[in-house]
């Protein structure tokens, strides 16, 4: 049997055990905002899950723990583009890992994919019986039970954590020496490098290509310890436009395509973008807000082209770091920013990126646009 609904009429707690105690087969799809997630069930147990969010690509996953970094993960995708290979097989085969740290962050990967929905406090879901992809899928065997109980005690922290950190634009300021709870932990260590006064706490995990979760995690330690405290958020130049709603409070979906599609043809691409992604987190059946995305996607793309956005292009740096620093900068452009060496073309970054590529090239497109780099064809 097929099901649909929200995640705040039926939580994910007891999706997850309907699902596994009525030993079901097929394809859950969860819908939040631009993340959709996909896991996949045999009998009631979870065999595997996938995501459209880069950082929960296994590349960006391993980097994010410390096995590898960014010059091996660019290394290991183009040669995936060769022959096509898995990324993990690759990774092993070029010596950048062990099998064991492959099959142990594959499950690790898995496992914090679900655990991030017990923390959503909006989503759609549908479930479709019987309906399993056609490729070959690594089987992982999730315990639902465990998970459940993971993934509570998970929701339990984040809302003690929110208590204290109560926004990720809020910069974390050292006044002692950083130390991560475990020395084994070498997420923990990665993030704590980052922390300078001035990254907040979204910078930080774009850069650590992890979770504001995982990074709110390991802030929080130190917060307790008294060697860290937390400054309140700064405002951001690009904060989102409000969306405009029905008289009866609701944002219903043609007022969003509509003003989406409005705001794509005044070449406001970013918040045009919101808006249809709005609509299809809405409704996300509907063909109209599908068609409507992805002829918009479709502008966007050749606009940028046409702007000299190509993959091949190299970005070179206008102003000095020092000048950059004083201006105010998504983080998404700081990302970008500090990955311009003039020796990297658009591909190699976007393959190091935990970004969507269009949102990615769209960094691109702003920060040439407002002359803080140069784009020059290879």
């Amino acid at each position: 049997m097929s099901i649909s609904g929200n995640l705040r009429t039926l939580d994910f707690t007891e999706l997850l055990q309907w699902l596994s105690q009525g030993g079901k087969t097929g394809t859950l799809v969860m819908v939040s905002g631009e993340i959709e997630k996909r896991v996949f069930f045999d009998s009631g147990v979870i065999i595997s899950t996938a995501s459209n969010n880069p950082k929960e690509y296994l590349g960006h996953f391993l980097l994010s723990h410390g096995l590898i970094d960014e010059v091996v993960l660019a290394k290991a995708i183009e040669m995936q583009e060769e022959n096509r290979a898995l990324l993990g097989k690759i990774l092993v085969s070029i010596g950048a890992i062990t099998e064991a740290d492959l099959d142990h962050m594959l499950r690790l990967k898995a496992e914090e994919s679900l655990y991030e929905v017990f923390t959503w406090t909006e989503g759609e879901f549908r479930f479709h019986d019987g309906e399993l992809p056609r490729f070959t899928m690594i089987p992982l065997a999730v315990n639902v039970t465990h998970l459940v109980l993971e993934g509570t005690q998970r929701l339990d922290d984040w809302n003690r954590m929110r208590d204290r950190i109560s926004s990720n634009l809020a910069v974390p300021v050292a006044v002692s020496d950083l130390q991560p709870e475990s020395k084994e932990d070498r997420m923990a260590k990665r993030i704590l490098e980052l922390v300078d006064d001035d990254r907040s706490i979204e910078e930080i995990a774009l850069h650590a290509h992890t979770s504001e979760y995982q990074v709110c995690r390991v802030l929080f330690y130190q917060l307790e310890t008294g060697a860290l405290k937390i400054v309140r958020p700064r405002a951001l130049a690009t904060a989102p436009t409000a969306l405009a709603t029905e008289g009866n409070g609701e944002v219903e979906v043609d007022t969003l395509l509509g003003s989406g599609e409005k705001l794509i043809a005044d070449a406001a691409y970013e918040p045009g973008l919101r808006r249809l992604r709005a609509a299809i987190s809405l409704d996300p059946d509907s063909k109209k807000a599908q068609e409507a995305l992805e002829a918009a996607q479709l502008r966007i793309q050749k606009q940028l082209e046409a702007d000299g956005v190509v993959m091949t292009a190299i970005p070179y740096l206008e102003r000095s770091f020092d000048e950059l620093a004083k201006l105010e900068i998504t983080p998404r452009e700081g990302f970008i920013l500090t990955r311009v060496n003039e020796a990297y073309d658009i591909q190699t970054i976007l393959k190091i990126s935990p970004m969507p590529q269009l949102d990615a090239l769209l960094t691109f497109w702003r920060l040439a646009r407002a002359g803080h780099i140069r784009l020059k064809p290879k």
